[in-house]
């Protein structure tokens, strides 16, 4: 079962993997405004860019790609549109290849807590879906105080 924490997963060595939507711009960046995403893209510019690229090459623009994994960094879809809610059914489909690929990897893997930020779902939704990713997958969880 997955282990859960609390901080900033971007202090942690190892594969990092942020939630994220398929809506791109019009010259194929992936919009990142918010919360982990944001963050990404301030700290290594240009992976806007590059994920947007592999997205447009997966599923194009408000597609289903689920999961992506390049080297240092990874994609854990749960919406398409950034500007909707998350969607259960597609973090379902996200946990399970993540599971698939976290099997593969073997090494540490950490996951910001998918659905309940700007997707403003309730962790009690969420995290029996969590459930089932193996012990390498940390997910964290930034608490305001």
């Amino acid at each position: 079962m997955a282990t859960f924490r609390e901080g900033n997963l971007f202090n942690e060595p190892g594969l990092k993997i942020i939630t994220a939507s398929s809506f791109l711009t019009g010259d194929s960046k992936l919009v990142m405004v918010k919360g982990p995403e944001l963050e990404l893209r301030i700290l290594f510019p240009g992976i806007d860019k590059l994920f947007g690229e592999i997205i447009h090459e997966t599923c194009g623009h408000l597609g289903i790609y689920g999961l992506l994994i390049d080297t240092a960094f990874g994609l854990f879809q749960v919406k398409c549109d950034f500007r909707q809610e998350a969607d259960l059914e597609l973090i379902r489909f996200s946990t399970f290849l993540l599971t698939v690929e976290a099997q593969k990897i073997g090494g540490i893997i950490h996951l910001n807590y998918p659905g309940n930020g700007n997707g403003k779902l309730p962790e009690e939704a969420i995290k029996p879906l969590l459930n089932i990713l193996p012990d390498n997958v940390h997910v964290w969880e930034r608490k305001e105080h």
